[in-house]
């Protein structure tokens, strides 16, 4: 086990939304509706794709304040094998081919909210849906020709949970996981199968099992939990035998977790929560997946909670192999719609 400290350098910044770090370090980030890319480290940017807009919102939206009230932003964004782009925007999921600049929506969102996170398998996308679902059958979805079409993949009985956090792919057995959340016995984490036709779960009906994203390792899942109600933690859950490990308590709930090349990152909220009401998000590190540090320290903004966002300190999907970085600001103070460009030693 390695505890050597680790150090951060923020190395420069930008506006937008962290959205992508691809495997040869390009940098994509999101200024609205706006997806631009980066291939010097953030120097220089072009525009990459955008989701059309019409009507009134894209004005308003001008406005930070008013693109934080309308959630008028890309929530996530993947780059597939082929050079084709999927985004989520607030209406649904849209789609650019290799060549194309204007995106196209391949699925309209009829129920609930757009979903948090997307996961891509090479020529397979999957979501699930998310909102206030409790009384439907909340489905996964998944489009097999790279996102140009969606179909149901697997459907939970009515009830059975709130909603779906994420699907995530696992890179060292054939299947993935599925994150669900959030009340009571509804909150869980489970393995689906490849052909998508079965689901078994490693653990639910706690707090301790309501996460968003994670670490995914050959034997276990490292993730920070996402509880509005208990003290929130980053965690290890054990593959095989379901047993969760407290690794250090946090101050909020966590929503992103990703890997700068050797170092994995965690992030967390500022979220109202009986158990632990604080005013800050943080980044925590680790170089081995049990020792972590918190390396920053941001504070909400002072603008209301429910309307304008919860403090985040947002991640972007990374695939790159260096220790660098981004991050962006949601709703705190003097980083919010800002980008910042770390190194990690």
């Amino acid at each position: 086990m390695n505890n050597r400290t680790l150090h951060v350098r923020i190395t420069g910044s930008t506006g937008g939304r962290a959205l992508y770090i691809g495997p040869a370090g390009e940098l994509y980030v999101a200024r609205r509706y706006e997806i631009y890319r980066s291939d010097d480290g953030g120097t220089t940017w072009r525009l990459n794709c955008y989701v059309p807009g019409s009507g009134w919102k894209p004005l308003v939206a001008r406005s930070r304040l008013a693109a934080r009230l309308l959630r008028y932003y890309i929530a996530a964004f993947q780059v597939l094998s082929d050079g084709s782009r999927i985004a989520v925007a607030r209406d649904g999921l849209y789609r650019a081919g290799p060549d194309e600049l204007r995106m196209s929506r391949v699925f309209r969102i009829t129920r609930g909210s757009r979903p948090l996170n997307l996961a891509v398998d090479r020529s397979r996308v999957l979501f699930g849906e998310y909102g206030e679902l409790d009384a439907y059958e909340a489905c996964l979805y998944v489009s097999e020709d790279g996102g140009k079409g969606f179909d149901v993949a697997y459907r939970f009985r009515r009830g059975e949970i709130r909603h779906v956090h994420n699907v995530l792919v696992d890179p060292y057995h054939q299947g993935y996981w599925v994150f669900v959340g959030d009340f009571g016995c509804q909150p869980g984490i489970a393995s689906l199968s490849k052909d998508l036709r079965t689901l078994e779960w490693l653990g639910r009906g706690s707090q301790k099992h309501r996460a968003v994203a994670a670490l995914i390792e050959t034997d276990c899942l490292i993730y920070g939990t996402d509880s509005d109600c208990q003290q929130n933690a980053i965690v290890r859950l054990d593959k095989r035998t379901g047993k969760v490990h407290h690794l250090r308590d946090v101050e909020g709930t966590s929503l992103y977790a990703a890997t700068f090349g050797p170092v994995q990152v965690i992030s967390t909220c500022v979220e109202p929560n009986a158990a632990c009401n604080s005013n800050e998000c943080s980044l925590y590190a680790s170089r081995d997946g049990a020792q972590w540090e918190r390396l920053l320290v941001h504070k909400k903004d002072r603008h209301h909670n429910k309307y304008f966002q919860f403090g985040t300190i947002v991640l972007p999907y990374a695939y790159h192999g260096e220790p660098r970085g981004m991050y962006s600001g949601q709703a705190i103070e003097g980083m919010d719609d800002r980008v910042s460009f770390l190194e990690l030693s």
